[in-house]
């Protein structure tokens, strides 16, 4: 579905071309480092005049040491390898805003599309992350806090702690899930799921400005425990229960892909560009959008934990 947000901030006019440029500049500055989810699904890019992306996703092979023992002499016989094409098609998101020609002779116009292009990213950066959020939510791998037994049995009082992170790395080890990144897994929480961990973690927390080795922090990443490096992040959406649930969710190697048809691209349309839509020449317009899709292309290479 198309997201499409109208507002009334006040700006003026100035070189399109030269301003577009400029807001471009400003809304990729302020989108990427805050994509906590996308940054970690698998890229898969559509060729011009494709409208579908594939994946091969290729399940574990699980052959025994008699099925691989060799006879001298003899040729064995061929193993099956399976895969199976996952596929998405795209989705456009895109939002504006207007910018009127009487603050163009009031204010600095690059402050303005400044202060535009941030707030145009980080609300395109909270629906690209819901839309890779909304996929992972179907993940069939799931456990909860306090040794639960399903969403509905969590009270207010079940809330992450360093024994549910270990079962959470237990279980993805279990199934031969990679990490992706210094032996670790991802694991991408709400602030207040975060908090918790750290005040339950006895000690064993380790903040992300302690680590002694030469390992690059993540963005949003404030520490980690039990195998799982923990990127915080308040765009998280939660699930409506008994009480209030929040999924904080654990990522391997290749759990899920992500993919844009249509790179973020972004707009600015002078005083005057609108024509008989703005008789008076009074509005200017700026915006952006993107076509883009997720998909999960490993459900064992991923986890949810709910608390």
């Amino acid at each position: 579905m198309a997201v499409t947000l109208t507002s009334n901030i006040k700006n003026g006019a100035s070189p399109a071309e030269y301003m577009q440029n400029y807001l471009n500049k400003k809304v990729i500055e302020n989108l990427e480092p805050n994509l906590y989810f996308t940054q970690y699904g698998e890229k898969a890019m559509a060729p011009d005049g494709y409208l579908t992306v594939s994946w091969a996703r290729f399940d574990q092979m699980t052959y025994t040491i008699a099925q691989a023992t060799l006879t001298e002499g003899t040729t064995p016989t061929e193993k099956a390898l399976t895969s199976t094409v996952v596929q998405a098609t795209p989705t456009q998101y895109g939002m504006f805003v207007i910018l009127s020609d009487l603050l163009l002779k009031t204010s600095p116009i690059t402050d303005i599309l400044s202060k535009a292009g941030r707030e145009i990213a980080a609300n395109m950066m909270r629906v690209v992350d819901k839309v890779v959020q909304a996929q992972l939510a179907t993940g069939t791998n799931v456990i909860y806090a306090n040794s639960k037994a399903n969403r509905a049995a969590l009270a207010s009082t079940d809330v992450v702690t360093g024994t549910d992170l270990a079962k959470a790395t237990t279980k993805l080890r279990s199934l031969n899930a990679k990490t992706i990144s210094q032996g670790c897994y991802i694991g991408v929480a709400h602030s207040f799921v975060a908090g918790d961990i750290r005040n339950s973690s006895s000690g064993l927390w380790l903040d992300a400005n302690k680590y002694t080795t030469n390992e690059t922090i993540l963005n949003g990443e404030t520490g980690k425990l039990q195998g799982i490096r923990i990127v915080e992040t308040s765009n998280i959406d939660t699930f409506a229960s008994t009480t209030t649930v929040y999924p904080l969710y654990v990522i391997g190697e290749g759990a899920y892909g992500v993919t844009d048809w249509q790179a973020m691209e972004t707009y600015f349309k002078p005083v005057g560009a609108a024509g008989s839509a703005d008789p008076l020449n009074q509005r200017a317009t700026v915006g952006a959008k993107i076509s883009f899709a997720a998909k999960i292309l490993q459900n064992n290479a991923l986890l949810r934990l709910e608390s």
